[in-house]
């Protein structure tokens, strides 16, 4: 007898992660469009594309016209440069570690180099090669985290080798609080970051500026400069959180619902017993825990939908699964019910974030790798 055919994975998954990439495409050409015609946008596809998956989103993304991505680590770069191709700009921003030189040069990838040691094994490999390739030198202007300090580039500057051997496509910088407009630190950045890029150029008259992220966007023209490197945004999360989002949702996230429990008597629910059910409660146990990425802080705090209703997280995430609160949805609808929504239009990456006290970054990468990608295509250009 023949055997039956195997399940698919999509069925075999307990829980369903769409990415809309039309919608991921959207909000790079409206990030695009709110910046200064001669800025380029560019896009950071780091962490396997913040958790949506490196090679769809990407794809996506160069199709749209993207020219320029940005990863954190050199392994990145390498698996993204076949899927960009030849001509694109893949930016490396933690730069070469030791003896990794070759590599970038064999692949032409753009080390980021934030420390005179980073600089002066660039240089070297550079010099001893015969290597003429583009490079980003970044500098610190407040956020005391990579970068030269105010010391360190003056020094370079004023050591007729201190930048020997590189040829800068830009300097960067990074923006510590451009989630927050009316910071003064962000314009303190600015005009510091200013002032080295008019210094730089007395060297390189043709060195480019890059400063912003997707927060650092909206803060106006004078901080875009020639690159931006928008990341968080692309993926549906609101760069903008003292405004509404103007971000499409890229994100869908449905777990299965394994067992609907009907609570005779009061009782306590899950680990811990930190939730009480009530005499009648409806309780839905779903195929998704903090093995998923679902954070254990959303435990008695997070909430999820069942088609238009909103139903709560009830007692602890488990690893691998969590239960819902369902006493409010009609039985009729119950009956047939078979995936609750943690994450979409109704539940926001935003709002999740917000109930598990932290940000909409720490959810998108930590979305787990157990879920069935689905991926809506994107739109020709």
């Amino acid at each position: 007898m023949t055997p039956a055919p195997f399940s698919s994975s999509e069925a075999r998954a307990g829980s369903v992660l769409t990415v809309d990439l039309a919608a991921l495409v959207e909000n790079w050409r409206a990030l695009k469009r709110k910046l200064d015609p001669r800025c380029d946008p560019g896009a950071v596809v780091k962490a396997d594309a913040y958790g949506l998956g490196f090679e769809p989103v990407a794809r996506a993304l160069k199709g749209a016209g993207c020219e320029t991505f940005y990863v954190a680590h050199l392994d990145e770069g390498l698996a993204l440069r076949p899927i960009v191709g030849p001509s694109a700009r893949v930016v490396v921003m933690h730069g070469p570690n030791q003896g990794t030189e070759r590599d970038f040069a064999a692949h032409n990838l753009i080390p980021v180099l934030s420390s005179p040691g980073q600089i002066a094994a660039w240089r070297a490999f550079a010099q001893a090669n015969d290597v003429l390739m583009e490079s980003i030198v970044q500098v610190d202007t407040g956020m005391k985290r990579l970068g030269l300090s105010e010391r360190e580039f003056a020094a370079h500057i004023d050591n007729p080798d201190g930048f020997l051997g590189l040829t800068p496509l830009a300097l960067m910088t990074h923006l510590a609080c451009a989630e927050t407009p009316d910071n003064p630190l962000n314009e303190a950045q600015r005009t510091l970051f200013a002032s080295m890029l008019s210094t730089f150029r007395g060297k390189f008259a043709d060195a480019k500026g890059t400063l912003v992220n997707s927060s650092g966007i909206f803060l106006g023209n004078a901080f875009h400069y020639d690159f931006a490197r928008p990341g968080v945004a692309l993926y549906g999360v609101n760069p903008t959180p003292q405004m509404n989002s103007l971000m499409i949702p890229v994100v869908r996230l449905q777990a299965k619902i394994l067992q609907i429990h009907r609570v005779a008597a009061a009782a306590p629910v899950g680990y811990g017993a930190t939730f009480q059910a009530p005499d009648g409660a409806k309780l839905a146990t779903v195929s998704a825990g903090y093995a998923d990425g679902l954070l254990r802080s959303l435990g008695n705090a997070g909430h999820a939908y069942l088609g238009e209703f909103r139903i709560p997280v009830a007692g602890r995430i488990s690893m691998d699964l969590t239960t819902f609160d369902v006493s409010n949805v009609p039985d009729s609808i119950l009956e047939t019910a078979t995936v609750i929504d943690l994450i979409g239009t109704q539940y926001t990456l935003d709002d999740i974030a917000r109930d598990a006290g932290t940000i909409g970054y720490e959810i998108l990468t930590a979305l787990g790798h157990r879920y069935h990608r689905r991926y809506l295509p994107a739109q020709a250009k």
